[in-house]
């Protein structure tokens, strides 16, 4: 049988393909396999990246009093030269599996967890993330340490020493850029845990921060709440104008007369979702709607604070938007053949919970309603401004609005590079394209103010696509 002129180089490419891909590859060390996950229930087919979950002692001594738990996803592209991503949510007391399950993973739930379905705006398209549950006692994380003084400065110590632990675990990483993420109180995790990675230096790559509709003072939130609503419309002008009158949008703490002028706005605002005003609520049983879930956690907390079946969208909605995820990916964490792939410690409690109310009650309050802004100027300062560092704002979100981070980040006394004042992205999918997704300001010591036209709170969730684009945009050396 004669040859085919094509087989050799068929063979060639056959070895480069190959050479590619062994280049390409992680080695991962004996420890750091004893985490990998080998099959995770709920798929129809396993992935083609490798999965990592367990826990990393975050104590002080390291004598496991702390341990917290992570979720590492290998990137679909080039997981040996894509940077690494950290990814916690906020609260304070919620857990980064919600982001991972709901919003940026590379899967979500279906109906009462009963499958998983893949994510295709996931975040491990661009890059390596990791997903942590933090603080300690937060989902599947524990602790032994009875005496934590839950707030800002142990949780920035506590993420600190898990970044340092993982990459001892996982030293095939240390050679990549180093980004931090988070949203909601991740305005107060992400600059107080920047700062402390600036100042110890003891992780070289560590690039920058992108933090999503951040809390970072909390009488601008009031006001960017309550003024948010306002501009939709969903609050009388007779009512607005007493709000004003009453002088609360600018003095703190607010005067009493406010206190009955704002239940009576949050009496209006029952019927929407106020971290997604636009978008459709989950109205299925309480159970399902968990009652814990971060969106009502911060909400309660935010009041707290201040006095001491479902429906699906079409058109304006992404089509893999869906209201009631976070109660499904309750479910899907619940199973025990899920724990035991995921390599969940047999002393954690039955049922995983999104939000944790012991945490989130005995977090420091005082530090919750400290100003960021100064912590944002050191880690500026003390980093030469060096850090690519993004503040990106979904425009539909109320509790944490846009209207509020600008009425500080305007304040910061930076200045805006030539040429990069509100301008317009546009969304690059096939469909949308050349449509505006929102506004970038790009300032010289490092910071940039990005909007998100049309999503929530939860960016990657409400605008998934816009969110993986502007993820890839933020990396780029163009950035």
């Amino acid at each position: 049988m004669l040859e085919s002129p094509r087989t050799p180089m068929m063979q060639i490419l056959l070895l480069l393909l190959l050479a590619t891909n062994a280049a390409m590859a992680v080695k991962y060390s004996p420890r750091a396999l004893q985490d990998k996950i080998t099959a995770l229930p709920g798929l129809d087919n396993q992935p083609t990246f490798a999965m990592f979950s367990g826990y990393i002692d975050v104590s002080e001594s390291q004598d496991e009093s702390r341990k917290m738990f992570y979720w590492f996803v290998e990137s679909h592209s080039n997981p040996a030269n894509d940077p690494v991503f950290l990814w916690t949510n906020g609260g304070p007391g919620c857990s980064g599996l919600g982001g991972f399950m709901t919003e940026q993973g590379p899967f979500r739930p279906s109906a009462n967890g009963t499958k998983l379905i893949v994510n295709n705006f996931a975040w491990n398209k661009i890059a390596n993330v990791v997903f942590i549950e933090q603080p300690v006692g937060v989902g599947f994380s524990t602790t032994t340490d009875e005496n934590i003084a839950y707030g800002d400065s142990q949780a920035a110590a506590d993420n600190h020493r898990f970044v340092v632990g993982f990459f001892k675990r996982f030293a095939s990483y240390n050679k990549q850029d180093f980004f931090i993420t988070s949203e909601s109180y991740g305005g107060h995790y992400m600059p107080t845990l920047a700062l402390s990675l600036v100042e110890s230096a003891d992780v070289p790559n560590f690039k920058g921060v992108a933090v999503g509709n951040p809390l970072t003072f909390m009488p601008y939130r009031n006001f960017g709440m309550y003024g948010t609503s306002y501009g939709h419309q969903i609050i009388p002008k007779p009512l607005w104008d007493q709000y004003t009158k009453a002088n609360c949008i600018d003095t703190w703490p607010t005067p009493d007369a406010c206190q009955n002028i704002t239940n009576q706005f949050d009496d209006i605002l029952g019927g929407f979702d106020p971290y997604a005003l636009d978008f459709p609520i989950c109205d299925a049983n309480s159970k399902e709607q968990m009652g814990r879930h971060e969106r009502h956690l911060m909400r309660e907390n935010v009041r707290r604070w201040n006095s001491s079946p479902h429906h699906s969208g079409s058109g304006y909605f992404p089509t893999s938007y869906e209201p009631c995820s976070q109660s499904w990916a309750a479910n899907y964490l619940d199973r025990q053949d899920v724990r035991s792939a995921i390599h969940v410690d047999s002393n954690v409690p039955k049922h995983w919970q999104l939000c944790s109310d012991v945490v989130n009650q005995r977090f420091n309050m005082t530090d919750v309603n400290l100003p960021m802004m100064p912590v944002w100027k050191s880690v500026m300062e003390k980093s030469n401004h060096k850090l690519k560092i993004m503040v990106y704002s979904g425009d539909d979100d109320s509790v944490c609005a846009t209207l509020g981070t600008q009425q500080w980040i305007w304040n910061m006394g930076m200045n805006v590079k030539p040429g990069e004042y509100w301008s317009p992205w546009k969304f690059d999918n096939s469909e949308d394209q050349g449509q505006t997704a929102g506004f970038i300001t790009k300032f010289e010591e490092g910071m940039s103010f990005v909007t998100v036209h049309g999503a929530g709170h939860m960016v990657p969730q409400t605008r998934p696509a816009q969110s993986l684009q502007l993820m890839t945009m933020f990396i780029s050396k163009d950035w």
